[in-house]
């Protein structure tokens, strides 16, 4: 369960809210190139395969309540198990259409910034020093982005450090089974880092 922030009338899950200012920082930190419209667009479809197959996948997994009720896909959605189906077809997606290492170099950008306002969001909930650690160092190295931009190697090992620490903070945390499940961040952290690899390593054969 993500918390839930509330803006006037609204109630925002902070999930959603580190996406968009992850995006915004995004945005500001690629305002100077060429190829942020495209990239922007592309991550944009991204987040509507995600979201389409999130809600579509409803109808799989509840198909008997969908037959009652048709009308209940626009109300329900696949929960976490449509969701990871979701991204894995949203990140095959993003892979077909990445070009060049400044793709890589924007998601990394997006990542280290999406976990950092996600960890300093869910301070409140997550309350375990480990996260809250995690949180800062994680801020840390969005700033030190800031400063090492346009040193792929750099970026990238950075980003990959913060990946393995969030990984690897749950064994400080869980115990038992529980230590070898993944949350859907976790699992989000796996597939960003496998299509970081492969988009890299598809534009080093293609030099």
């Amino acid at each position: 369960m993500f918390e839930t922030f509330t803006i006037g009338n609204f109630s925002l899950p902070s999930i959603y809210m580190a996406i968009l200012l992850s995006l915004i920082v995004s945005y500001l930190m690629l305002w100077e190139s060429d190829e942020k419209r495209e990239l922007f667009n592309r991550w944009t479809n991204g987040l509507i395969i995600l979201f389409l197959v999130y809600k579509l996948t409803y109808i799989v997994f509840s198909w008997t309540e969908f037959i009652n009720n048709p009308l209940g896909v626009l109300y329900f959605d696949g929960g976490a198990p449509g969701l990871l189906i979701g991204m894995v077809i949203a990140f095959i997606y993003l892979f077909y259409v990445s070009k060049g290492l400044f793709y890589v170099e924007a998601f990394c950008i997006f990542s280290v910034s999406f976990l950092a306002f996600y960890g300093i969001l869910e301070i409140r909930s997550l309350m375990q020093w480990h996260y809250t650690a995690l949180a800062v160092i994680t801020l840390a190295a969005l700033i030190s982005i800031y400063f090492l931009w346009r040193r792929f190697r750099v970026i990238f090992a950075v980003t990959v450090a913060i990946f393995i620490m969030h990984v690897i903070a749950r064994f400080f945390v869980y115990s038992g089974i529980e230590v070898l499940t993944l949350s859907i961040i976790q699992w989000w952290i796996l597939l960003s880092l496998i299509y970081l690899i492969a988009v890299a390593s598809k534009d080093t054969e293609d030099e």
